[in-house]
């Protein structure tokens, strides 16, 4: 059963419970005097119970809050290691740091043998040179000197050529060639000739051996002269081949220049360069990476490894703890996340410290929600000072986030809140007139004062809140309620605003100084419970500025 419903329920009941007393109390006096004194007995609760509470309707300040917890976190964490030296992974050569040391950004905490990554380095800039020289030399533009040098060449590559082609060395031998052919011919025919003379007795052996012996030798001279022959136009060949790639080289030479750089050529070494200066920077790389260095101010967490040994993934962990502004990472409701923006201000407790106050302000509000036994909830990141020094990572903190503060506004008793059909609204004192008299005064000054309201608070949506038609319905129907009642009060809708500590900001639907009434049953209980649970459990307040209190008992 709702606050709702708890209330007419009871308000029923007393109805049902007067009239069986007063029914009862009849019967006793007709029996007889004693009757009176059970008459008053039982009429004793039920005058406990209609007692209540008016309080006026007043100004004041108001803070709305959302309450929740966190635990403290540092804004920097860095894990370090020589990842990035892998090319050039060596032994850990020193450690400079331990767990809980300060560090300054820059300072060197470890370093691993940089022999291999030094000479990388080198390898790397002379790659560079070379290339930058190639580059250079394809850029070159030629002067008139080297045109010049370069025709001459041209020029002599030919007149070589030529020269090559008409050797005297070629022609020597074909002279000898010839004349050992004539020769040799001559000897053949004196053999023949000799050897007939022989033959017949005309002349002695020896004039043909002489003969045979002088054909022998022309025939070995003509071998010589053909032999020498063929030499020399083997050479000869050589020789034109030679001088005719001189003449071509000497040539292409020329024309490269005339036409000047060559585009491809420029832009093979550019390219080359370019390799090569990203070679150098990965070889930089490697090198610094044997050596790291804290990346920001902090202090030291973690140290993984020893001198010796080869580095692991995480050498060295630290973070900003020890820093001036450090993090809280809180927990907000589902219910409460909309309200939460980044920006609000902060404030912060811990058991550790009761007696002091931290501030800050939300840094990041998470999309994603978490969902933990049928809970939801959204991660938020917030700033706090720790410029003292005084708060550890890990402690637990306990959170207020400001939403937002309105001044001089319309304020109430929490307690005093009413919700009917899902509508909220107070008890008002119904002070002149009938209740639809007093309704319609309502009516008249929410009406009059909705602009300015608004103005000042920003009107609620419709989604969340009945609109005033709505309301005013509402208020008659459950004002006509308590007059057929014959209370002194009425139901009066009002749209609410901010919800404090122990008091809420009313937008619509009362005025400065109207009466409203605080029921013991259900201000105690019924109302009370329904302010705390708008609050988040927040403790209930005094009353509004400005406003009185008085105790009626009927």
């Amino acid at each position: 059963m709702n606050e709702t419903s708890k209330k007419r329920s009871f308000f029923s009941k007393a109805g049902k419970n007067r009239k069986r007393i007063v029914v009862t109390g009849l019967a006793v006096l007709l029996l007889g005097g004693g009757g009176i004194v059970g008459y008053q007995m039982l009429m004793a609760p039920v005058q406990a119970e209609a007692a209540y509470a008016v309080v006026n309707v007043g100004r004041g300040d108001i803070t709305e809050t959302v309450m929740a917890s966190g635990t403290v976190q540092a804004s920097k964490r860095s894990t370090l290691s020589f990842a990035d030296a892998e090319n050039a992974k060596d032994v850990i050569s020193s450690i400079n740091v331990q767990v809980g040391d300060v560090v300054k950004k820059g300072d060197v905490l470890a370093t691993m043998d940089d022999s291999v990554a030094r000479m990388q380095l080198i390898n790397a800039e002379a790659n560079l040179l070379s290339a930058q020289a190639k580059l250079e030399e394809a850029l070159k533009s030629r002067t008139e000197g080297e045109m010049r040098t370069l025709q001459a060449n041209v020029n002599q590559a030919k007149t070589e050529l030529e020269m090559a082609t008409k050797t005297i060395d070629l022609e020597k031998a074909r002279n000898e060639e010839a004349k050992a052919k004539e020769n040799l011919d001559k000897a053949n025919k004196n053999f023949s000739s000799q050897k007939a003379l022989f033959d017949a007795g005309a002349i002695s052996r020896t004039e043909y051996e002489t003969a045979q012996t002088e054909l022998e030798q022309a025939k070995r001279d003509y071998q010589t002269a053909t032999l020498a022959l063929e030499q020399a136009e083997g050479q000869s060949a050589y020789k034109i081949e030679q001088a005719q790639a001189a003449y071509q080289t000497a040539l292409e030479n020329l024309e490269e220049a005339q036409k000047g750089p060559d585009s491809a050529s420029i832009l093979s070494a550019r390219a080359a360069v370019e390799q090569a200066k990203a070679q150098l920077q990965t070889s930089q790389s490697a090198l610094n990476a044997v050596t790291l260095k804290a990346p920001m101010d902090g202090v030291i967490v973690a140290v993984n490894g020893n001198v010796g040994e080869i580095p692991s993934n995480q050498v060295i962990v630290m973070d900003n703890s020890n820093s001036g502004n450090l993090e809280v990472l809180a927990q907000i409701s589902e219910s409460d996340i909309g309200k939460v923006k980044e920006g609000l201000s902060v404030t912060f407790s811990t058991n550790t410290y009761p007696d002091k106050t931290f501030h800050g302000s939300v840094k990041l509000v998470y999309p994603e929600a978490t969902t933990n036994s049928g809970v939801t909830t959204y991660d938020v990141l917030l700033s706090v000072d720790n410029k003292e020094g005084l708060l550890k990572i890990g402690m637990t903190m306990n959170v207020t986030i400001e939403i937002g503060s309105h001044t001089n506004v319309l304020v109430i008793p929490a307690s005093a809140l009413q919700s009917r059909n899902g509508t909220d609204g107070v008890l008002l004192m119904n002070t002149s007139g009938s209740a639809e008299n007093r309704s319609g005064a309502a009516e008249s000054r929410t009406g009059n004062g909705e602009q300015k309201q608004a103005e000042r608070q920003g009107k609620q949506s419709s989604s969340t809140q009945p609109n005033s038609q709505q309301q005013q319905q509402e208020g008659r129907q459950a004002s006509n309620a308590d007059n057929r009642s014959n209370l002194p009060y009425r139901f009066q809708p009002v749209k609410i605003g901010y919800f404090a500590s122990g008091r809420v900001e009313i937008v619509e639907g009362l005025s400065e100084g109207d009466q409203i009434v605080i029921l013991p049953t259900a201000g105690g209980s019924s109302g009370s419970t329904q302010g705390n649970m708008r609050m988040g459990s927040v403790p209930m307040g005094g009353f509004p500025a400005g406003g009185g209190m008085r105790t009626m008992i009927r």
